[in-house]
């Protein structure tokens, strides 16, 4: 097993969010595009019996430093946790604030992941701690309000992307013509670069996987400009340390920090865990089939799925070498349409 990372580079807008699900049927349609539907099937084969040969986290922010940034996950309690009367009015009204920090950094979460950060008021104190530490180190003798450091930690945080509006008109596609007049706004997506973590179990597809990627565009409307990138494989982004949570195995009983979206398969603890859901409903990918015949008579949309969400710390049942699997989403005559629903895993250890 082997830790490795891709950062993409967005060349143009993206009609839709870039998920592991964007990813992985990118992939797939690259590989029947470059090496035929027989390695594809093949590919999937793999999948389907849970022996992925790689699996691979969502989309993650990169700061300007170069430093990636992790989705924050659901602790236990609340920041307003054991504070008496006077406490509750400086505190309470900081709570909002914090709720909006979605994401932070590797030192934060590694800490998380050895135990020595485990509720939402040890989380919170962390964080003032780690921004007096760095306005102490740039010198800064300025001494600001509670509410002013984490709004500044907040305005840090690296964006992974922006939504704006594009123009659009509806074209005849047979007559290459369009009714004067009939324009509508639609929502794109501009991404900046990001990083996925991939762990690799064998090399030869993950070198397929790369070439696939290398053959095709992510998301809808790739045929008007939308969905451009380009990638470079850097392990030297992987934060140090990272590596000593990721496991070949997870073990029953064990917890697990999620960087991507799970389905579950009946092996996690949901009592136990902690997460939040996301329902999707996404429409079918037909573009990259419109010269075959098979996938232009497809349905517009796929089965309505749950994932839970990447950031979620999830109690694992048994012992498995996989969270999460793939889910048919659309049967259709001869061909089944899947989703992507494997967990890329950090397994929390004990106190350093």
């Amino acid at each position: 097993m082997q830790l490795t990372a891709l950062v993409f580079y967005p060349q143009s807008p993206f009609r839709g969010e870039i998920t592991t699900n964007t990813l992985f049927g990118a992939i797939c349609w690259g590989i029947r595009k470059f090496y035929g539907e027989g390695d594809l099937k093949e590919f999937l084969k793999r999948f389907e019996e849970k022996d992925p040969p790689f699996v691979f986290s969502s989309p993650l922010p990169i700061d300007k430093s170069g430093n990636v940034w992790f989705p924050r996950p659901p602790l236990e309690g609340s920041i307003l946790d054991g504070l008496d009367r006077e406490g509750l009015k400086d505190i309470y009204p900081l709570n909002k604030v914090f709720k909006k920090i979605s994401l932070i950094e590797w030192d934060i979460l590694e800490k998380i992941l050895h135990k020595e950060i485990e509720t939402e008021r040890e989380l919170f104190e962390e964080i003032l701690r780690k921004i007096k530490e760095k306005q102490k180190e740039r010198g800064v003798n300025k001494k600001k309000e509670t509410r002013e450091i984490l709004e500044d930690y907040k305005k840090g945080i690296p964006g992974l992307k922006k939504e704006s509006l594009t123009v659009k008109t509806p074209i005849n596609r047979l007559t290459n013509t369009a009714k004067e007049g009939e324009l509508h706004n639609e929502v794109i997506h501009i991404y900046n670069p990001f990083a996925v973590f991939v762990k690799v179990k064998d090399g030869e597809w993950f070198e397929k996987a790369k070439v696939a990627l290398k053959v095709v565009r992510l998301g809808g409307n790739k045929t008007v400009g939308l969905g451009r990138f380009t990638f470079e494989e850097r392990r030297d982004i992987i934060p140090e340390g990272l590596t000593d949570f990721v496991k070949e195995r997870f073990e029953g009983g064990e917890e697990v920090y999620t960087l991507s979206p799970v389905f579950d398969d009946g092996n996690i603890n949901l009592e136990e865990s902690l997460y939040e859901v996301r329902v999707e409903r996404s429409a079918v990918d037909k573009s990259p089939g419109y010269f075959d015949r098979r996938f232009i008579e497809l349905p517009l949309w796929k089965k309505a799925i749950v994932y839970l969400r990447e950031s979620s710390i999830l109690k694992v049942k048994n012992p498995s070498e996989v969270l999460g699997g793939l889910k048919t989403t659309l049967e259709w005559k001869e061909l089944n349409i899947y989703s992507y629903g494997f967990g890329f895993g950090l397994t929390l250890g004990g106190k350093r």
